[in-house]
C-alpha cells in the first residue's frame, strides 16, 4: 500500500491513521533489544483475538453510549478478527485491536496493551499549534534526532509518509506507543521555509527482561505517582506564575497548594501541556477560587446523569486576579477548569485550544497467560460517562476556545521565546519580554524509565 502525503479529514482521521500505521509499522524495535530472554514471551494471533473479544464486550457493556455513536461496533470488530488472523507480528496485531477500538473516536476509550520489558526514547517532542499543524518544540542535545539537525521550530510535514495535521497527533504518538520504531522517517519545514527529510533513529531504553504476574500487581497498585510537580515563578510582590504539569496530586494537598498563592494579587495558572488527571483534584482546585460551590456540569453515564460540584473553600478562596494559559495539549480536568473559569467569568484564559479529551473513563483489566509464571495483563480502558458543562454542552472533540487566543509562532518555538506566557503577565500589570517569560520554565523530559502502565 502506497502512503501519500494528502491530508487525513477530520472525520475518518484517527481510523485512517491506525490502519496505516499498520501498514508502515514494519521495522519496529530490532529484536535483540528485547528478546534475549527466551522467558520472554510474544501473544500469537489467537491469543490477540482473545483479547480483542475481551475488549469488545467491556465496550458494549460499560460505553456511555449504548448507541455508540450509530457505528456498527460488530462490522468493524468482525473485520479487525479477519486482519488478526493475517497478522504478521505481535505488534500488527495490536494495532488491529486498537484500529477496532478507535473507530468510536473517543478521547479516553482505548486499548491498552501489556507492559514490553523496554522503552523507547525518540528523543524529540513536538505539539499541535493552532488549528492544523504541529511543531517540534523540544530536541534531546544527545540524541539521534538533534545529530540529524531537528531542532525547536521545525514543522512535522509527516511521519513515515504520514501527513501531519493537529487532528491526528494523538492518534499518531499512540501508535508509537503500541508498535515501538527503531527509528522515524520525517519530513519536515524549518521556520525559513526550507524542507529537509530526516531519518532520527530512537534510544532503547532496557528494562525488565522478565515480566511477572507479580511484578504487574504491584504496578497496578500505583498507576499514577500522586505527586505534586508544581513549580513556581514570582513576579515581584503582586504576581505569581504557578505551572500545574497534571492532576495527578493528592486532592487532600490541593489546600496546602493553594496557600501559597494567598499573598499575591495576581495568579496565572498554567495549564500548558497538563493532559489532567484525577477528576477529585480538579474539583477541589475548583473550590479555591470560588466563594460558593460550583456545579461544573452534569456527568452523564448510561444509565443515569448526577451533578458534578466543586465546594468552595468559601472565605478562604483566592479572590484575586486569575489568568489561565492553556494549549492543544491541555487535556480533561484542565480543560474542564479553564471552562468553568469562562463560564463563572472569574478569570481569563490565553493560549491555544485545548485538546477536547473530557470524558470520564475507568480501566477493565485482564489477562492472557504465559504459562504458569508469565503474564501478559492489558487493560480495556472505556468511557463510562460524558461531562456535559453548564451551557448545555460537553467539551469532548471540541475543546476550549481561548478568551485571547495566543500562539508562538515557528519562529518563537526556534528562539525559545515565550509570548503566551508574556501576554499574561502583560495582563496582570506586569512587564516582562517573550525571550525572558522563556525561560522561567524549562522544558523537562522524563526520567529514563520502566514504562508506566498507562
Amino acid at each position: 500500500m502506497q502512503i501519500t502525503g494528502k491530508p487525513i479529514s477530520r472525520k475518518n482521521g484517527c481510523r485512517i491513521v491506525l490502519v496505516v500505521l499498520a501498514v508502515v509499522f514494519v521495522g519496529g524495535v530490532p529484536a535483540r533489544s528485547w528478546q534475549g530472554n527466551k522467558r520472554f514471551k510474544t501473544i500469537s494471533n489467537q491469543q490477540a483475538l482473545e483479547m480483542l473479544n475481551t475488549i469488545e464486550a467491556d465496550i458494549k457493556e460499560h460505553y456511555y453510549d449504548t448507541a455508540m455513536g450509530g457505528l456498527d461496533l460488530d462490522k468493524r470488530f468482525d473485520k479487525a478478527r479477519e486482519e488478526i488472523n493475517h497478522a504478521k507480528s505481535q505488534d500488527e496485531a495490536f494495532l488491529d485491536i486498537a484500529s477496532a477500538v478507535a473507530v468510536l473516536q473517543d478521547s479516553h476509550t482505548l486499548f491498552i496493551p501489556p507492559v514490553r520489558p523496554y522503552g523507547v526514547d525518540y528523543g524529540w517532542a513536538m505539539e499541535a499549534i493552532g488549528d492544523s499543524n504541529c511543531y517540534v518544540t523540544a530536541v534531546r542535545p544527545e540524541s539521534d534526532a538533534a545529530r540529524k539537525g531537528l531542532k525547536p521550530g521545525d514543522q512535522i510535514v509527516s511521519i513515515n509518509g504520514i501527513a501531519l495535521a493537529r487532528q491526528d497527533i494523538n492518534y499518531v504518538e499512540y501508535g508509537y506507543r503500541i508498535s515501538p520504531q527503531s527509528g522515524l522517517h520525517l519530513a519536515v519545514r524549518s521556520p525559513e521555509g526550507d524542507t529537509r527529510t530526516i531519518v532520527a533513529m530512537a534510544k532503547v531504553i532496557p528494562g525488565q527482561e522478565v515480566i511477572r504476574h507479580s511484578d504487574v500487581m504491584e504496578w497496578l497498585k500505583h498507576p499514577h505517582e500522586q505527586k505534586d510537580r508544581s513549580r513556581y515563578f514570582r513576579v515581584g510582590a503582586r504576581t505569581l506564575v504557578w505551572k500545574l504539569p497534571d492532576f495527578l496530586i493528592d486532592p487532600g494537598e490541593v489546600d496546602g497548594l493553594e496557600n501559597k498563592v494567598h499573598s499575591y494579587q495576581n495568579l496565572v495558572l498554567d495549564f500548558r501541556g497538563n493532559p489532567g488527571g484525577l477528576r477529585a483534584a480538579m474539583d477541589k482546585l475548583i473550590g479555591e477560587f470560588f466563594q460558593k460551590d460550583i456545579k461544573v456540569g452534569e456527568v452523564k453515564g448510561q444509565k443515569q446523569s448526577q451533578p458534578e460540584i466543586a465546594k468552595s473553600r468559601s472565605s478562604d478562596a483566592f479572590s484575586g486576579k486569575l489568568i489561565v494559559l492553556i494549549d492543544s495539549r491541555s487535556g480533561s480536568a484542565a480543560e474542564i477548569f479553564a471552562r468553568v473559569v469562562q463560564l463563572e467569568k472569574r478569570g481569563i484564559v490565553l493560549g491555544d485550544r485545548s485538546a477536547g479529551a473530557v470524558g470520564e473513563a475507568h480501566d477493565y483489566i485482564h489477562a492472557i497467560g504465559l504459562d504458569a509464571t508469565y503474564v501478559a495483563q492489558y487493560r480495556a480502558r472505556v468511557t463510562v460517562a460524558d461531562l456535559i458543562m453548564n451551557d448545555g454542552k460537553s467539551l469532548e472533540k471540541i475543546g476550549v476556545t481561548p478568551d485571547e487566543r495566543v500562539l508562538p509562532t515557528q519562529a518563537d518555538l526556534a528562539a525559545g521565546r515565550d509570548p503566551v506566557l508574556a501576554r499574561a503577565l502583560e495582563l496582570a500589570g506586569s512587564k516582562m519580554t517573550p525571550e525572558e517569560a522563556g525561560k522561567i520554565f524549562p522544558f523537562e523530559w522524563p526520567k529514563e524509565r520502566m514504562p508506566e502502565i498507562d
